[in-house]
């Protein structure tokens, strides 16, 4: 996922600060495990477990034997996992990942999943007649087409598969339809399928925090914050919708805002490099330059041969020796 985020030149030893690209991949160091079993506790093989993270994930895992599945070499944020089985409905879980923990500390999910013909009204798993298995193969076909960035393609795809798709999954796939429209710079578009999905998962994690990031950085705010205060409470401070008011702020030149606003990005992303960065620009525009200076220390620490190493090293010696 990518975004673009525009920060006011900074005049430091010469260094000029223009229009930032930052993109948010799904790789990292974590994992995730589980089980999934029926309503009886038994285990369920060859479930189908896809791990999206804004849209974007690796490619789906199936339950073993035991009814175990487990991914590795996934970066922290909020992951989405829906858990789906021909004959039963599928569920989704939202999960909070920190690439960093270990043993005990790692999360893992157990999930349940009911016969279809047991499920509420309307809802419906995908079953093994010729249309549902044409769906699945357009799902391959679509992950297929993210994994080389052939988001038209992709879009394409996706929306030919979902008429055959159950409502938990459908919300799912137009949340990915919307993340290839932000790649593809179509806002409008994304909001609105990020819409359509909200109608049919009206608690879809994902979908309301991509259309509360996606307003927000269109500088709706207000309309961001209603769908914010849909998510539950322990979920709503989103580190990258405060990364992004920070910036905002710090292009209006209200540096000691942008601080607050970062630092609280940290506290729910606290191994986030990025937002670092920002912070150690915003503290070095409010004169905070020991503060400063510690931020792009963080950054160097946290990701030594990132893309913005160099530049964090020589603003960390330049406010070192002032």
């Amino acid at each position: 996922m990518s975004y673009r985020i525009r920060i006011a030149a900074v005049g430091i030893a010469g260094l000029l600060l223009a229009t930032l690209l930052f993109a948010l991949g799904w790789g990292g160091g974590g994992r995730l495990s589980g089980t999934v079993e029926d309503s009886e506790g038994n285990a369920i093989e060859g479930a189908s477990v896809k791990l999206t993270l804004d849209g974007a994930g690796p490619e789906e895992v199936a339950t073993n034997r035991r009814g175990r599945w487990v991914r590795a070499g996934l970066r922290s944020g909020e992951w989405v996992v829906l858990v789906s089985k021909a004959g039963f409905v599928p569920t989704e879980h939202a999960v909070s990942l920190n690439e960093y923990a270990t043993g005990g500390d790692r999360p893992v999910l157990k999930t349940e999943l009911e016969p279809a013909e047991a499920g509420a009204a309307g809802a419906a798993a995908l079953t093994d007649d010729p249309a549902s298995q044409a769906a699945r193969a357009l799902l391959e076909q679509g992950n297929g087409l993210l994994a080389v960035e052939d988001f038209e393609g992709a879009i394409a795809v996706f929306s030919e598969a979902l008429p055959s798709l159950p409502d938990g999954a459908k919300a799912s796939v137009l949340v990915i339809i919307a993340q290839s429209h932000v790649r593809l710079e179509r806002d409008d578009e994304a909001i609105e399928n990020l819409e359509k999905a909200l109608v049919l998962a009206p608690e879809n994690v994902e979908a309301l925090r991509l259309i509360s990031r996606r307003l927000t950085a269109l500088g709706r705010s207000e309309e961001a914050q209603q769908y914010l205060a849909r998510l539950p409470e322990d979920l709503r401070a989103d580190p990258e919708t405060l990364l992004h008011e920070g910036v905002d702020l710090y292009n209006q030149n209200d540096f000691e805002g942008a601080v607050e606003k970062l630092t609280a990005a940290i506290e729910g992303e606290p191994e986030w490099a990025d937002a670092y960065y920002y912070r150690g620009l915003a503290r070095m525009a409010a004169s905070q330059n020991e503060a400063a200076a510690a931020d792009f220390r963080k950054l160097l620490e946290l990701a030594p041969d990132g893309e913005r190493a160099e530049e964090a090293k020589q603003f960390a010696e330049y406010l070192e020796s002032l």
